[in-house]
């Protein structure tokens, strides 16, 4: 029973983890990082070249320079009676990204000008990709948000929080999650030891 029950609290604690480590708009998906706006997706995919060769997804590992890459998925939707084929996709709106600092404001628009660290103007990529270099001088908190706006007058937007420079905090957080899940496990065993010892 106390086996079981380890095996459950397991298999929470990694679900909770991976549930922290996922950011807003932006998740994992096929091995890509996908970033919802609405009903489309956009694959999002970060460097740092002076300091690693290693692409991320959510949080930024250093401060400095990070290169940001924006890529539409692109969806089609056709008719069968009559032969048509028109795509619906990000390439044909307006796109624009900011990044505000998290100051711990209630609301995204709460002093959006002061709070604003990067913003691309609304913009339309016929070529489906958005990407643009920035250097972050220090470590923080941030709130990441695209915008995307139809012909139509249709605005979608995806927000995703991040951090930079702050990768050793959350590596810190994980072991120590994995080592009260180890100490969890031993003092289980060494319970039912105990029990299965005669009085």
């Amino acid at each position: 029973m106390i086996i079981r029950l380890i095996a459950a609290w397991l298999v929470v604690s990694g679900l909770l983890i991976a549930q922290a480590q996922a950011h807003g708009g932006v998740s994992v998906k096929d091995n890509k990082c996908i970033m919802k706006i609405g009903p489309y997706e956009m694959n999002f995919t970060g460097y740092q070249p002076d300091s690693s060769r290693e692409q991320f997804c959510d949080d930024i590992p250093n401060t400095g320079r990070t290169i940001i890459v924006l890529d539409a998925e692109q969806s089609y939707t056709s008719s069968r009676n009559e032969g048509a084929v028109s795509n619906k996709d990000l390439r044909d709106m307006l796109l624009d990204f900011r990044v505000l600092r998290n100051v711990g404001q209630a609301k995204d628009e709460d002093n959006m000008d002061q709070n604003t660290e990067i913003y691309v103007a609304p913009k339309n990529y016929p070529s489906g990709t958005l990407n643009f270099e920035y250097a972050f001088n220090k470590p923080g908190n941030f709130i990441g948000l695209v915008s995307a706006k139809s012909a139509k007058g249709d605005v979608y937007v995806s927000r995703f929080p991040f951090a930079v420079g702050q990768s050793g905090n959350k590596d810190f957080v994980v072991l120590g999650i994995i080592g009260l899940l180890v100490v969890a496990a031993g003092g289980g065993y060494f319970y039912t030891q105990l029990k299965k010892k005669p009085a």
